[in-house]
């Protein structure tokens, strides 16, 4: 399978390509400039131990065209117009949108669009064109970079469409990641928010990679409230 990687020479972006890659899918890198693409998908597999054939690059443009299934993983100050210039191209198609509205100026801070959140904002400029659903928003480059090790986070899926956010979930497992649907509408910007959340934990605290893992409550508990406890009841 050719899955594209929009904007993908960032650091975010070659991530996501490098996890394609590992899941044995063509990664098509992406970019307004050809030859950053090139370069970068000539570099990847020999830093990271992986076939070159597994690798191509193209402009945004063709790089959607060509692809069964399209990542956007640009800055949210190029989202729009990304998104604008690929809709002709992936008719019919899953785009994954992976951009977080974080403000590449000062990264603690959102630039939130009035739709709402990057992924909201992607619904309505690509509706009744393609599928959108919002993925690998609070995952770090570095993690996923690291593909021969388990990740410590969990990517949090949204979108409208189920069988869409299936079809991304079951890629996400063979790019060794877990995932959990958490639903579509306003969960987006929650979801979204928790990227400025990490990267100021990072800077705070110094943490290595932050990011959200769901975990249960210890099933050993001592106490569980029930509604007779409280006045009234």
């Amino acid at each position: 399978m050719i899955i594209a990687v929009v904007g993908g020479t960032g650091w975010q972006g070659a991530g996501v390509a490098v996890r394609i890659a590992a899941a044995g899918h063509t990664a098509l890198i992406g970019s307004r400039d050809v030859e950053r693409a090139k370069s970068l998908a000539e570099k990847l597999p020999a830093a990271l131990d992986l076939p070159a054939g597994l690798f191509d690059a193209a402009t945004n443009e063709d790089a959607a065209s060509r692809a069964d299934i399209v990542f956007v993983t640009v800055p949210m100050t190029a989202h729009a117009m990304t998104l604008e210039a690929i809709k002709p191209f992936v008719i019919g198609k899953i785009v994954v949108d992976v951009t977080a509205p974080v403000n590449p100026k000062n990264q603690i801070e959102n630039l939130w669009p009035p739709e709402g959140s990057a992924t909201q904002q992607a619904q309505a400029i690509l509706k009744g064109v393609a599928d959108v659903v919002g993925a690998l928003k609070n995952i770090s480059a570095t993690a996923l970079f690291n593909y021969k090790k388990p990740s410590n986070c969990d990517i949090l899926i949204m979108g409208e469409d189920i069988t869409s956010k299936h079809r991304i979930s079951s890629l996400l497992r063979e790019m060794k990641l877990n995932s959990y649907d958490v639903g579509s509408g306003e969960i987006c910007r929650t979801v979204e928010g928790l990227t400025s959340l990490l990267i100021y934990l990072n800077y705070a605290y110094h943490l290595r990679q932050p990011g959200v893992k769901i975990a249960q409550i210890d099933p050993g508990l001592d106490f569980i409230p029930t509604d007779g406890i409280l006045p009234g009841t």
